[in-house]
C-alpha cells in the first residue's frame, strides 16, 4: 500500500481501501488518518477494507492492534457522524480472516461503529447499503 489510495463510491457513501503486500498497521493508520483530507470525503461514509490475496499482516499483532484501537476511538468519534457508521472487513482467505475477527471482537463493547468481516465484497457492500441492521 506505501502511499495510501482510496476509492470513493460517492453514490455508496463507501470509501474503500485495498491491504496489499506492504500494508503494515502503521500504513493503515496513515491512511486512515489521511482520509477527511480526501475531496469528496464526508463523515456520513462507510468503510471498506479489503485484504488482499498478497497482504502478509505480519504487523497485526495484538500489541499493534491495541494501538491502532486507541487511534481509532478518538478518529471514528472526531470523523465519522451518525449513531453507528459501519465498518466493513473483507477477506477470502481462511486464516488471515482471523486478524480481521480479532478485530471485530476487540471493538464490539462501548464501539461507535459497528463492524463485521465477509468473504467477499458484494457481500459486505449489502451489508453496508442495509439501514439499521
Amino acid at each position: 500500500m506505501g502511499k495510501a489510495h482510496w476509492t470513493l463510491h460517492r453514490d455508496l457513501k463507501v470509501a474503500e481501501l485495498v491491504f496489499g503486500a506492504d500494508t503494515s498497521m502503521l500504513n493503515l493508520r496513515h491512511s486512515i488518518a489521511e482520509l477527511p483530507g480526501i475531496p469528496g470525503w464526508q463523515s456520513d461514509f462507510d468503510l471498506l477494507l479489503i485484504i488482499g490475496d498478497f497482504a502478509t499482516l505480519e504487523t497485526f499483532t495484538p500489541a499493534a492492534m491495541n494501538d491502532h484501537q486507541t487511534f481509532m476511538r478518538g478518529w471514528n468519534e472526531r470523523y465519522r457522524a451518525g449513531h453507528s457508521p459501519k465498518t466493513a472487513l473483507v477477506c477470502a482467505d481462511d486464516l488471515k480472516r482471523i486478524i480481521p475477527e480479532l478485530w471485530s471482537a476487540m471493538t464490539r463493547e462501548g464501539w461507535k461503529t459497528r463492524i463485521a468481516v465477509f468473504t467477499t465484497r458484494p457481500e459486505a457492500l449489502e451489508w453496508l447499503a442495509e439501514d439499521g441492521t
